[in-house]
């Protein structure tokens, strides 16, 4: 596509869609046509720029007009230039009996590829496991680990009856570094046994493709979360375990007693060995129930987004080798008996500047949203986390009952992410709202200063849903979910029709 194409009408579009300034932008691009600067018909660049701006509507609209006008002869003057122009702002005037033009929020269509994949879904990742390009879907139980061939959906096992019970929590990467995707593990998931260590592993392929189990030596109990980064800059990426406790800790009040050890692990040279070198990020948080890895402040090294039970912080490594704890939420400190954060997420809003999206208490019922102090402000690396350096707090739903899966993506293709959040339990009887369980979106933006959201169900009632996430699983420029659900043993794919 040509540059002219992408960028003015790419700004007015995300920030005035329906602006009669299209009809300006459309004319120049009629005039392009008949100086013969590019090829094409006015309806056919309608069409490319309501796509670049992410309003389907038109876009399909306008190539409807342009399959039933005459083929455009630039020799024949302005009059046939001006008649199409005309097709295009009577597309535009159209545009003004949709509901709210460039809030055309995708229709997504269920697809359960799996009615009963175990007794508890307990975490879902996308990854090409046979080399085909296609990301196929892959499912952790209490039991198994399983993947689902795209575009077939054919089930298969990767282990069965092979770990100790429960798995919980799983991550693809090339630990080994053969071209094909590997697999860490963390099993012998017990919630409240916090003295004996779960089990850390990783699974790959030998020269048969047969899967093996690798063994990682861990000694944490209640391992529950884990992800690939390169939080050392290193240019190789580690894995990054957190458990859900401290060693030793009793409810109900979880937040006393040792903290949990987050700890990192390089891939050795021969990653098969059991001992892998470790670092300890921190030791200080309790119920750490959830952890992203990004690189927030662009110095080439992620940091680790953690929530926890005394609220949000941020991990950071500088090049010696020294952690510093950033505080940039509180949590819901008032709720009992949990308290602080549960799932997070980092996301965009279309002015660039982050935010952070958690569900509070832990294993609450609140959607909450984090936004920095300032737009586009970055993240103070290597500062003490002081009262006033706290994030803006926005609640953006409650009641929601157990949220348990938080994701970040743009669904719109508008340049802002929407939050995507998975509900494990139904809503109490007589709360406002949908009635859960299920998945749901939540289109955030800022508004004059404020922080504004709009609800869009996904699912409601059919997915009980313990984990989430999104991804473009076929090819289409469009981003689906995926969900899996614990009292509902499935697996579902939502598909963005948009």
């Amino acid at each position: 596509m040509e540059a002219t194409h992408s960028i003015a009408p790419r700004v007015i579009c995300v920030s005035a869609r329906g602006n009669l300034d299209l009809v300006s932008i459309m004319y120049f691009q009629v005039w392009k046509l008949y100086r013969g600067v590019i090829a094409g018909s006015p309806l056919a660049v309608a069409n490319r720029v309501f796509s670049i701006c992410g309003i389907p509507k038109l876009a399909r609209l306008a190539l409807e007009l342009d399959r039933t006008a005459k083929p455009f002869d630039r020799d024949s003057g302005i009059r046939e230039i001006n008649m199409r122009v005309s097709l295009f702002t009577t597309v535009l005037s159209l545009s003004c009996s949709l509901s709210a033009l460039g809030a055309d929020f995708p229709r997504f269509q269920p697809q359960e590829i799996d009615a009963h994949a175990g007794v508890v879904c307990y975490a879902v990742t996308v990854a090409d496991v046979n080399g085909d390009g296609k990301q196929d879907v892959v499912v952790v139980t209490e039991d198994a680990v399983i993947w689902y061939e795209n575009p077939s959906w054919n089930k298969q096992d990767i282990v069965r009856q092979a770990t100790a019970q429960d798995n919980v929590c799983i991550q693809p990467h090339d630990i080994d570094g053969d071209g094909r995707i590997d697999f860490a593990l963390g099993a012998g998931w017990r919630p409240t046994d916090t003295t004996k260590p779960g089990t850390l592993q990783w699974l790959g392929r030998d020269r048969e493709g047969r899967w093996q189990i690798h063994p990682i030596s861990f000694e944490e109990p209640t391992l529950h979360r884990l992800r690939f980064g390169d939080v050392k800059g290193s240019g190789r990426k580690q894995l990054v375990v957190a458990a859900l406790q401290g060693r030793g800790t009793k409810g109900p009040n979880w937040g006393e007693g040792q903290g949990v050890r987050i700890v990192v692990h390089d891939i050795p040279g021969e990653p098969t060995a059991a001992a892998w070198p470790i670092e300890i990020a921190d030791s200080t948080l309790h119920t750490t129930h959830n952890l992203q890895l990004v690189d927030t402040d662009g110095d080439g090294r992620d940091e680790i987004i953690v929530a926890a039970w005394e609220g949000v912080f941020i991990l950071d490594r500088d090049p010696s080798g020294r952690w510093t704890k950033i505080k940039i939420g509180s949590g819901n400190q008032e709720a009992k008996p949990f308290k602080g954060a549960s799932e997070v997420k980092v996301g965009r809003l279309l002015d660039g500047a982050p935010f952070i999206a958690t569900i509070e208490p832990w294993h609450g019922f609140q959607v909450v949203v984090y936004t920095a102090p300032a737009p586009n402000e970055k993240i103070a690396a290597g500062t003490t986390a002081a009262p006033e350096s706290l994030w803006t707090r926005h609640v953006i739903a409650e009641p929601l009952q157990w949220g348990h899966a938080v994701w970040c993506a743009d669904l719109e293709s508008d340049g802002d992410d929407e939050l995507i959040v998975g509900q494990r339990d139904p809503n109490k009887q007589g709360a406002a709202g949908p009635k859960g369980p299920g998945v749901f979106v939540f289109d955030v933006k800022r508004e004059k200063g404020d922080l504004v959201s709009a609800r869009h169900t996904i699912d409601d009632g059919g997915m009980a849903c313990e984990d989430a996430l999104a991804s473009d699983l076929d090819g289409d420029g469009r981003i689906d979910l995926i969900a899996a659900g614990r009292a509902t043993h499935n697996v579902k794919i939502y598909w963005n029709r948009r």
